[in-house]
């Protein structure tokens, strides 16, 4: 685990570009780490891009490294150079980041990468993340879709980080509620173009009563996210499935821009709906909350009744469907695996909230 003193250092030097990621600066990062020996060297570092076509508010980098008591790669995370990226530092997204791996990992019972560094310069909103390298571990393909076990396996992981918030308070200091104006008021006033856009690209397959609900959505979206923000429980906020990293039996989980306090149902809703692909979420539903609800009475909360927590989750179902429409604005410059995807998600998230009559929990 690496030491809180290098996790809590918001003074030391945050590199601005990948250039900024020297020979020196990463020795001395990983010389700072617990698990490493206090003598590690570093020798030839080489930096290449990756996730080009789905990290839009950071820039990702795989960091291939040389040297003597050290890894052989790390990731390292940096701000966007990009509107995704200003609104990002506008909102908080970085430093709830930050935040989740200085204060949350290593100690909620999540599995993330192991955290080298997580550092921010200041008020500018510039960070930096140093992270385990998981090129070995199996990541998801969003545009497949998890599988049955994989939903499972990722909610069972959840009811541990949600049940483990309610006990550690003190941790949570550094994340807003999900009730925030981010969710009620900016989320929402970007949707009507963007689901304007989809409907004119697939206008035959969207259910009416969805298509109905679309058009009122600005309306509509302050009452989910009203009722999605009762609870206090640390949720991800963005559990797609290609922030899951699978080896045997074990999940890392990465990614935590949007992480918030409030209902648990709403990662699970999130992940369900748009997680999976319609066929193997459809029947479902229902058996996932029921399962949720056990694994967080196995972890410790049992005043999470399951209509309750149902509630939550028809909200989380309807309200979600805003994520995947959003990059549709930028639909031109999109490269052509992000347009289908944001295609594929809109088109499960349209299923779920028709087939389990989410729109019932409006009134």
């Amino acid at each position: 685990m690496t030491s809180a003193g290098s996790l809590g250092d918001t003074t030391a030097a945050v590199p601005r570009t990948i250039d900024d990621v020297t020979r020196e600066w990463l020795a001395a990062v990983l010389r700072a780490d617990d698990t490493l020996p206090d003598d590690a060297v570093v020798g030839n570092v080489r930096a290449e891009q990756i996730a080009l076509d789905s990290g839009f508010s950071s820039r990702l980098y795989r960091v291939q490294l040389s040297g003597n008591g050290i890894p052989p790669s790390v990731i390292v995370k940096l701000p966007a150079e990009s509107e995704a990226g200003a609104a990002m530092r506008m909102l908080g997204g970085y430093a709830r980041e930050v935040a989740f791996y200085r204060d949350v990992a290593g100690s909620a019972p999540l599995g993330t990468p192991h955290v080298f560094a997580a550092r921010m310069a200041g008020d500018q909103g510039d960070f930096v993340l140093v992270l385990e390298d998981l090129q070995g571990w199996h990541n998801v393909d969003h545009l497949a879709g998890l599988s049955v076990e994989q939903a499972r396996s990722c909610i069972d992981r959840l009811a541990g980080l949600h049940a483990w918030s309610t006990r550690h308070a003190d941790k949570l200091g550094g994340f807003e509620s999900f009730d925030s104006p981010f969710s009620r008021e900016l989320l929402p006033a970007a949707f009507p173009a963007a689901w304007q856009v989809y409907r004119d690209l697939v206008p035959i397959t969207i259910p009416p009563e969805v298509d109905a609900y679309a058009e009122r959505f600005t309306e509509l979206a302050p009452t989910a996210v009203a009722a999605l923000g009762e609870r206090s429980m640390l949720i991800h906020g963005d559990i797609r499935a290609d922030n899951m990293f699978f080896a045997g039996g074990e999940l890392k989980v990465v990614d935590f821009q949007l992480a918030a306090k409030g209902c648990g149902a709403t990662d699970i809703g999130y992940l369900v709906s748009q997680g999976l692909p319609t066929e193997a979420r459809s029947g479902r539903d229902e058996e996932f909350v029921r399962d949720y609800v056990c694994r967080l009475a196995e972890h410790g909360v049992a005043d999470y009744p399951f209509d309750e927590a149902w509630r939550h989750y028809r909200f989380a179902v309807a309200y979600y469907i805003v994520l995947p429409a959003l990059p549709l604005l930028g639909w031109d410059a999109l490269p052509e695996r992000s347009r289908q995807l944001c295609l594929r998600l809109l088109e499960r998230a349209a299923a779920a909230i028709d087939e389990i009559g989410a729109l019932e929990v409006f009134g």
